[in-house]
């Protein structure tokens, strides 16, 4: 699983993870909305979307027990977005995929982009590249340093990660089925991700307050 190999990619289309004021993807950051126009500036770049909203919002990757291990953060902020436990949890969120993003010319086979519906702000962006993620990863340590390394435990396969004003850019180094090596990279936005939690508790409190309210008038 080496951060480089022999893979050449068009240097014009494949650097699109880059450091501003932290991290995007064709920049798209966190303070970033999402727009009809950008939706459109997206499709010209990844090929045709599917959307879907009011959606379950699922931290994890890799295999489960991995963010509970390695980030504690990203684990409760997971429980509270999954309570109660065993129950489909669906939040006020607009997910778009894209499945066919290789027509393009693009280093990516699969991406899906999760954005808050109240503020429009990105919440959770997940890519997948095949051996083209190599030359990903040298972009990023060139414009962010050498990343933290974790070695799994429980499968085969290792992460690399970046921490930069609370948001996590975690790369995940595995290998498909034919033993070719994978690329999945994640980007946690986690003060978006805390501010539709909050956003969203104060909207139940609201409901109750209105149900006790027709409550009391009904006798």
């Amino acid at each position: 699983f080496a951060g480089n190999d022999d893979t050449t990619v068009n240097s014009k289309s494949a650097p699109v993870l880059k450091s501003q004021e932290g991290f995007t993807f064709f920049d798209l950051g966190i303070d970033s909305d999402l727009t009809d126009n950008i939706r459109d500036e997206l499709r010209d770049k990844l090929g045709s979307d599917a959307i879907e909203r009011r959606n379950p919002l699922d931290l994890t990757i890799n295999y489960k027990g991995f963010i509970q291990q390695y980030f504690k953060e990203l684990d409760q902020l997971n429980k509270r977005l999954n309570f109660p436990p065993g129950e489909r949890v669906e939040h006020n969120m607009i997910k778009l995929r894209y499945r066919y993003a290789q027509r393009k010319q693009v280093p990516f086979k699969y991406v899906e982009l999760i954005f808050s519906n109240y503020t429009k702000k990105p919440l959770l962006f997940k890519i997948a590249s095949k051996k083209e993620g190599a030359f990903i990863i040298d972009t990023i340590r060139t414009k962010h340093g050498e990343p933290k390394t974790i070695n799994w435990e429980q499968e085969e396969g290792r992460s690399l990660y970046w921490e930069k004003n609370k948001s996590f850019l975690i790369i995940s180094i595995l290998k498909d089925r034919y033993g070719d090596p994978e690329y999945h990279t994640a980007i946690y936005f986690t003060p978006n991700i805390e501010a539709l939690l909050s956003k969203e508790e104060q909207v139940a409190r609201q409901r109750e307050e209105e149900i006790k309210k027709k409550g009391k008038t009904a006798f």
